[in-house]
């Protein structure tokens, strides 16, 4: 079993309250034994406010295209009663990896993977929709990796969450924080997760014994993790849940497990809201300009090496 934490930030104090065990909650995950991130080193990330029955909410996502928004499913998921949250309580921040300098866009569409059923964190990815934007130097459109990831691969996890395992207001940072991660062993991982055979299946597990004191947790849920190939940044996962064997969700525990979202594997549920009469939006244009021809060769959004 395992459990994970949901972030308020209620009026005037910030509450944490932990959800039922085995059950995914919204604003999971946060960044510890990290640092800020270089400004404008990620411009495709953005936050989630989320309005919630208990009080406010905080997530993350990617931009993957002009439009469109990958987080996890349980961010926009009523913890309590299941059900999906209305795009009114769901604001999109972009523009600035310091929270307080974002400027806010309202969510048009939610999508949930149609898999998706709480507390079953398998297929724990949604789509936001809201309305264009055009790319410039504050934002951009990350491309999506979709090449081998082989265990003791070094990523990248990003987010807005909470500094410290023993949580608290003084923890919760205003600029957007990185860490790394490394991929566990199939042997290991199917441990935790019943059936798991690789990074390239619908989830992507990392071991906290292999980079001690490193991890993701409350307020970073949905947000990216990125590997880096040849200098360039993509999206591989996205921040799930985590705990040790024994079903305890603190985080960075040495035995501890973290469990994300392999973005790539659901490339058709993502097409199916990011095509529109079989033709991409134009984002797909400029992220060439943006990022490199190598970073997109077939001009699809998709980078699609392999490890030799």
């Amino acid at each position: 079993m395992y459990s994970l934490l949901l972030l308020f930030l209620l009026p005037a104090t910030l509450g944490l309250a932990v959800s039922k065990a085995g059950k995914l909650s919204a604003a999971d995950e946060r960044i510890i034994g990290g640092f800020t991130s270089t400004i404008g080193e990620y411009p495709y990330v953005v936050s989630l406010n989320l309005t919630l029955p208990e009080g406010s909410g905080l997530c993350g996502g990617t931009l993957i295209t002009d439009r469109v928004i990958v987080t996890a499913a349980h961010c926009v998921i009523d913890p309590d009663i299941g059900t999906l949250l209305s795009p009114s309580k769901v604001r999109v921040g972009l523009g600035s990896q310091k929270q307080r300098q974002q400027h806010f866009v309202p969510a048009l569409e939610i999508h949930v993977h149609p898999t998706f059923q709480p507390p079953v964190s398998t297929y724990d990815i949604a789509l936001i929709v809201i309305e264009p934007i055009k790319p410039s130097a504050s934002v951009h459109i990350a491309a999506i990796y979709a090449g081998h990831i082989p265990p003791m691969t070094r990523l990248t996890a990003v987010g807005w969450g909470m500094t410290s395992a023993n949580g608290g207001l003084g923890s919760v940072p205003n600029s957007l924080q990185e860490t790394e991660l490394v991929v566990g062993s199939q042997a290991d991982c199917s441990e935790f997760v019943p059936g798991y055979e690789s990074s390239d299946g619908p989830q992507i597990c990392t071991e906290n014994k292999l980079l001690l004191g490193k991890d993701t947790c409350q307020g970073d849920s949905g947000t990216g993790v990125f590997i880096t190939v040849d200098g360039h940044k993509y999206l591989a996962g996205l921040t799930s849940y985590g705990a040790n064997l024994l079903g305890d969700p603190t985080c960075a525990l040495n035995d501890g497990f973290g469990v994300y979202t392999r973005v790539s594997y659901f490339r058709s549920f993502i097409d199916s809201v990011a095509i529109v009469g079989n033709k991409r939006t134009a984002q797909d244009g400029a992220l060439n300009e943006l990022d490199g021809v190598e970073a997109d060769e077939d001009n699809d959004g998709w980078n699609n090496e392999e490890d030799d």
